[in-house]
């Protein structure tokens, strides 16, 4: 049950002088040997705390223990966060979560959304999670506040705190003084943990342990994943190849936005996540010397086959600026024939006795075929399934891949 990274169509052999060949990847080994160097040297070092998340088990053993008890108090948890701190939950629930309990994730502060949200809820079978790692968020905290008055007039100072658990700093900030001062139930962000890596922390990992999802599943995962990338080889560390083709492309053939399209609804939310990982990694206006650089590439979030009928013709037709990853989900999880009918219809006839999800497969082979007929770079991601264990493969090798083309940066 892994992962596969398929990178034939960013080369030269695929697509001609519009890829990569493989001498380009060569010459970068000296100096992607030497990043490896340094950043096993860092992690060695706890300097990349993000990468020991998978060997967390205090984290995962707290996490369990919270959200079992939370589960039987509440039929909706509430997410307050935005950024990091709602993306990768918001992630893991679009592809695991069965709806029980409920799972929603308020990352934005428009007055008619958040105030409908809240109009819906049974306060007494409700909690929220308000997620904010310095207290400072001006968006999450104006959440808190309006959540904290409807609580405390709901159910007074005593008991409304059992409405409310809070993943924070273990020691500073100012949501740190509120759970001192108030007694909230709380959670660690890990020191040195920034937000888009959080996801296999307790910011992504409490939402979806409190909605049934096998989070131990899904560290399991991503440990899997920190093993087949330990090879300080660019071939053979699937990590890293991803992170130094996509440097390649923008470097070298002027690809400067890259465009994640996954073939599954269930995956849609992960090309928000990997959207924000990459431009809040990438995007900087000097490099790691300080030297001026503006650098990062653009990501798109797009989903087939849906996005093939809004943007696809821009792929392969519109400028020779885009990497397109697809990513293809062998089995479904489920399959629904389509019946057969209108046989003498060319149009509608053949697609009789087939499965949507054979369908679905189908229509992303040929917008990988077309991709490099066209001569577009194009890489593709196979996951068996979608699964917990396939999920945190797939969070640890992007977070992986964007610290390596950091460095490279």
């Amino acid at each position: 049950m892994t992962v596969c990274l398929d990178v034939n169509g960013m080369m030269s052999e695929a697509i001609g002088d519009a890829g990569l060949s493989r001498a380009e990847v060569d010459v970068l080994t000296p100096r992607a040997a030497a990043l490896a160097r340094g950043l096993q040297a860092r992690r060695a070092a706890g300097e990349l705390p993000f990468s020991e998340l998978p060997r967390r088990d205090d984290l995962l053993k707290q996490v369990a223990t919270l959200a079992d008890a939370v589960r039987e108090e509440i039929d909706t948890l509430v997410v307050l966060g935005i950024g990091g701190s709602a993306l990768g939950a918001r992630t893991i629930m679009n592809a695991l979560g069965d709806g029980e309990p409920r799972v929603l994730v308020a990352d934005n502060i428009d007055p008619w959304t958040f105030g409908r949200l809240l109009d819906g809820l049974d306060l007494a079978r409700s909690a929220f999670n308000v997620v904010s790692k310095s207290g400072e968020t001006a968006e999450t905290m104006a959440q808190f506040l309006i959540v904290r008055d409807v609580l405390l007039r709901r159910f007074g100072a005593i008991d409304y705190k059992r409405h409310i658990i809070v993943t924070t700093d273990a020691s500073g900030g100012q949501m740190r003084q509120i759970v001192n001062d108030e007694g909230f139930r709380d959670l660690h962000v890990p020191a040195g943990v920034g937000g888009r890596f959080s996801v296999l922390s307790p910011v992504g990992l409490f939402p979806a342990a409190v909605g049934g999802v096998n989070v131990a599943e899904l560290i399991a995962g991503a440990a899997w994943m920190d093993a087949q990338t330990q090879s300080a080889g660019v071939w053979e560390n699937p990590a890293y190849l991803l992170g130094t083709l996509l440097y390649l492309a923008e470097t070298k053939k002027g690809r400067n936005i890259v465009a994640c399209m996954p073939y599954s609804d269930r995956l849609q939310q992960f090309a928000a996540w990997f959207a924000q990982l990459w431009a809040e990694s990438l995007g900087k206006a000097r490099d790691l010397a300080g030297n001026p650089a503006h650098t990062g590439q653009t990501p798109v979030a797009a989903l087939g086959a849906t996005d093939q009928h809004s943007q696809l013709q821009l792929y392969l037709e519109g400028p020779q600026d885009k990497v397109v990853i697809l990513m293809r989900v062998e089995d479904h999880g489920r399959e629904i024939e389509i019946p057969a009918a209108y046989a003498d219809l060319d149009g509608v006839g053949y697609l009789g006795g087939k499965g949507l999800g054979a369908l679905l497969n189908m229509e992303q082979r040929a917008t990988e075929l077309a991709l490099q007929k066209r001569q577009r770079m194009v890489m593709t991601i196979t996951l068996p399934q979608v699964s917990a264990f396939t999920l945190g493969q797939l969070f640890y090798l992007f977070e992986v891949a964007t610290v390596f083309a950091g460095g490279l940066h």
